[in-house]
């Protein structure tokens, strides 16, 4: 979770491309709230992941703070859109 300094469209577009740019970063999405980005990371290690936090996300221009966490494992994972659910809505 990535709080940034300044939110102009300028700071945001710019985070934006810097994210895309990194190879662990593999989502870079913007919220809305006390955080303005959440990064989904894969790393081969922890020490990886460490460097790059410490040499690339928190010394980064624009970066205020910087919360992490590391999953311990996965309850669910359904990426597709359950059509079943938007149909039913649609009748309603």
């Amino acid at each position: 979770m990535v709080r940034l300094h300044s939110q102009s469209e300028k700071d945001l577009s710019a985070f934006e491309a810097q994210a895309r740019s990194w190879p662990l970063v593999r989502e870079c999405h913007m919220l809305n709230g006390e955080i303005d980005f959440i990064l989904k990371c894969v790393s081969p290690d922890l020490p990886s992941f460490q460097r790059f936090l410490t040499e690339e996300l928190t010394s980064a221009e624009n970066v205020a703070s910087v919360k992490t966490s590391l999953v311990i494992r996965c309850a669910k994972d359904e990426p597709a859109i359950p059509f079943e659910v938007v149909e039913s809505r649609q009748l309603a």
